[in-house]
């Protein structure tokens, strides 16, 4: 993929774009927990349509910060390869949530790959913190 470097009318809203993009994982990672919670309490709302459509929205706003961070941020940041190894882990949390909170699943089913999910977005969060591949552990 070619980048000829950061976009320098863009550079400017850094700063701003960065702000929603944490503020929308935490969001993210809250609401999953928070429906992670009410189904191991065996209530319905956590797979009613409208968390749903919430979860989507956060979500929808988590990449597209991410995609415009992606298209802004100089090549060089992403030398030592921690923007890959934490997509594989964001992907892990994605498909976790989404298969643990999808309408018609047991219980029994949803619980383990929600706590997947959550485990992953742990050390997503952990590798974009440290820009580092060992993420908590660097």
């Amino acid at each position: 993929m070619f980048r000829a470097g950061p976009v320098p009318a863009m550079l400017e809203f850094y700063p701003q774009i960065l702000s929603v993009h944490i503020a929308s994982i935490t969001l993210s990672g809250g609401w999953t927990g928070l429906r992670g919670l009410g189904l191991l309490f065996e209530m319905s709302w956590p797979r009613h349509f409208a968390a749903r459509l919430l979860g989507w929205a956060i979500d929808g706003t988590v990449l597209t910060a991410a995609a415009m961070l992606l298209t802004i941020l100089p090549s060089a940041l992403f030398a030592n390869h921690w923007l890959s190894v934490k997509l594989v882990f964001v992907a892990l949390y994605f498909a976790g949530a989404w298969y643990g909170l999808a309408p018609g699943k047991p219980r029994a089913r949803s619980l383990p790959a929600i706590g997947i999910a959550l485990i992953a977005f742990g050390i997503a969060v952990g590798i974009a913190r440290a820009h580092d591949p060992l993420g908590w552990l660097a």
